[in-house]
């Protein structure tokens, strides 16, 4: 990503726009480039540009006010050619296709470095005979394999975890196997091969010990071992798996007591009715929070293109920004922005910015009344900062010129299904979930491979 910033000149030193925007940008990982002459201009944006793109790194490129004014001679831009992709070492690939050779349950985990090798992965996966798996930041990216089993680590249906941690050899894709992606180490068996394929060195082993690291790009090395394999072998794509995969392939599948009652609509039922009734061709951005799990987990992406998981820093309040971002970028597909009600109240003025641009967005926000990560973590604690009145955030929305709804029980969604066509779906609608207030799901258990995954319980 390329962010252009304005930044104030050399020489107003003094002034109170003054901030080091260098420090503030290297903080939070990204990198600082900045446009230092007319002279030097086309280099520093070519420069900026070649970083982000090569090195797959956010650029900040500054722009100060007093370069800003200054005559430049227009010239021509260069061609900039894509560097070939990162091949692995001959020693390095023979050794990954003796593993996966010998594997009997091997399981592939892509992450966000895998996401530009969906087919290649496929493909080496058919060879293989291993299931598929995404961290969060990919999922979307097999949704319609049928041997994928969606998201790994905390997000992980109950068949999906079994399947995970019985595997003999998980191989990470572009996925550094954090302890998200593998709950602190639950999903990897205690006699399973880890192999981990990264373009970064600096990422392999970073969070656990591999047997195998190879060195290279996602793409390029999952066609060298392919060229190794005979292939295809039935592995872990056994007739048994497929039909458990088939009948428990998704959370929505997974028998549940449903918990609506007065205190409002169980987040699990609300999350498969707005499944149902949105359009396949979706972006659906989650904010953080305790409630993430559910929009994560019950909400169909059509691609990994269709998923944005705002989780830097543990930080919420993202949410909405991000699916406005997503609505611009992905007009052809409707924005789905999932909020907890602590990120929706601190983003609400974000409502405006999409009512103003006129953007198609269905806002669902699982209002459980508190910040409720705070309030299932410190239990038995004062939670008087973390609780909140009731709060009509429908009425919010309406306000910003949202159509808007508050969903107790099922039969609320009525009103919304049929405003929703009436609108032919170019409207923007605050969908206001008031939950059972949400306990602790399989997202933020920190262990544990046979976790039952969402639940609720009375406040």
């Amino acid at each position: 990503m390329l962010v252009l910033a304005a930044d104030t000149g050399a020489a107003a030193v003094r002034s109170n726009f003054r901030i080091d925007q260098d420090a503030l940008v290297s903080s939070v990982g990204a990198v600082a480039e900045r446009v230092h002459s007319p002279g030097s201009a086309l280099a520093d944006v070519v420069r900026a540009y070649r970083t982000a793109v090569e090195q797959r790194r956010t650029v900040v490129l500054n722009l100060p006010l007093d370069v800003q004014e200054l005559p430049v001679e227009a010239g021509p831009v260069p061609a900039v050619a894509p560097f070939a992709p990162v091949r692995p070492g001959a020693d390095a690939v023979q050794s990954l296709a003796g593993l996966i050779a010998a594997a009997q349950r091997p399981v592939f985990v892509a992450g966000r470095g895998g996401r530009g090798a969906g087919a290649e992965l496929r493909d080496l996966a058919e060879a293989s005979g291993a299931l598929l798996a995404t961290s969060a930041v990919a999922a979307g990216l097999f949704a319609d394999d049928p041997w994928s089993l969606g998201i790994s680590g905390g997000f992980a249906t109950p068949l999906a975890a079994e399947l995970i941690s019985g595997a003999d050899l998980v191989v990470g894709w572009g996925c550094t196997l954090n302890m998200w992606t593998m709950r602190h180490g639950a999903l990897i068996g205690p006699d399973a091969t880890v192999v981990q394929v990264d373009l970064d060195a600096d990422a392999i082993g970073a969070n656990r010990p591999v047997h195998l690291g190879v060195l290279g790009d996602v793409g390029a090395t999952a066609v060298d071992v392919r060229t190794e394999l005979d292939g295809p072998r039935t592995g872990y794509r056994t007739p048994q798996v497929a039909a458990g995969i088939a009948e428990r392939g998704r959370w929505r599948s997974e028998p549940y007591e449903d918990l609506t009652g007065p205190g409002g609509i169980d987040p699990r039922t609300l999350s498969i009715a707005l499944d149902d009734l949105l359009p396949a061709e979706r972006t659906v951005a989650v904010d953080s929070g305790n409630f993430m799990g559910y929009p994560s987990a019950y909400l169909r992406v059509p691609d990994e293109h269709g998923y944005c998981l705002t989780q830097g820093f543990q930080s919420i309040g993202l949410g909405l920004a991000t699916a406005i971002g997503a609505a611009c970028a992905r007009p052809d597909r409707l924005a789905v922005a999932a909020l907890g009600d602590g990120g929706a109240l601190m983003s609400a003025v974000e409502l405006e910015t999409v009512a103003r641009l006129g953007l198609p967005m269905v806002v669902v926000v699982y209002d459980d009344r508190g910040y409720g990560a705070e309030v299932h973590h410190f239990t038995g604690d004062d939670h008087t900062t973390v609780a909140f009145p009731d709060t009509d955030i429908a009425a919010i929305g309406r306000g910003y010129g949202f159509e808007a709804v508050t969903v107790n029980a099922p039969t609320d969604l009525d009103a919304w299904r049929t405003g929703w066509q009436a609108t032919a779906r170019n409207r923007s609608w605050c969908t206001r979930g008031s939950l059972r207030t949400a306990a602790p799901g399989g997202w933020r258990r920190p262990s544990g491979a046979t976790s039952t995954g969402c639940r609720v319980r009375r406040r």
